[in-house]
């Protein structure tokens, strides 16, 4: 019940930032951004908490004001360094506004993705959300970090439903 009323009013808050008005030169929005993020996610396997590396690569592009629709690649790494990796991907919807170098991410996500369990790797439909903040510190180039979480479906008893990630990384964008 929880997941569903965070989803709901993200959700909400999505729609009125886009709709809502946005001022001309106080908050500009890219024109397209990619963003290659490294870290780690963690996740409960058969109750107990386990740490692994995580490396997202995504590419969005403007539809209207802040409003931004892409794609994303992932890998989840079994061990470090991104040992025997589950590969997958998928859509995004995403805000993506800036203010002057502060750069501010918000994003749901949808795909599949093969995680990496103890003895085997299972194919999952997933649904995530993420937020980030980001600094840019050249016109073309900037540094951020993250926080995503990602609801897993139809997986094996003992593996995770569900994963937290933390990651940081570089942003480079087309103004």
């Amino acid at each position: 019940m929880g997941v569903k009323r965070f989803t709901l009013i993200a959700l909400l808050a999505l729609c009125v930032g886009a709709a809502g008005p946005s001022s001309a030169r106080a908050s500009e929005t890219d024109l397209v951004a990619f963003d290659l993020l490294f870290g780690g996610t963690t996740a409960k396997f058969g109750g107990d908490r386990k740490w692994q590396p995580t490396l997202w690569l995504d590419g969005t592009a403007k539809v209207a004001g802040p409003l931004h629709l892409g794609a994303y690649f992932q890998w989840l790494g079994k061990n470090w360094p991104l040992d025997d990796p589950g590969l997958g991907g998928g859509g995004m919807i995403a805000l993506r506004p800036n203010i002057k170098k502060l750069r501010i991410t918000g994003a749901f996500t949808g795909g599949y993705l093969k995680v990496p369990l103890p003895g085997q790797s299972e194919g999952a439909g997933t649904i995530g959300a993420l937020f980030g903040l980001g600094y840019s510190f050249l016109r073309w180039m900037g540094f951020e970090a993250r926080g995503r979480w990602m609801q897993y479906f139809r997986m094996p008893d003992g593996a995770p439903n569900h994963a937290w990630s933390i990651e940081a990384g570089f942003s480079f964008f087309v103004k």
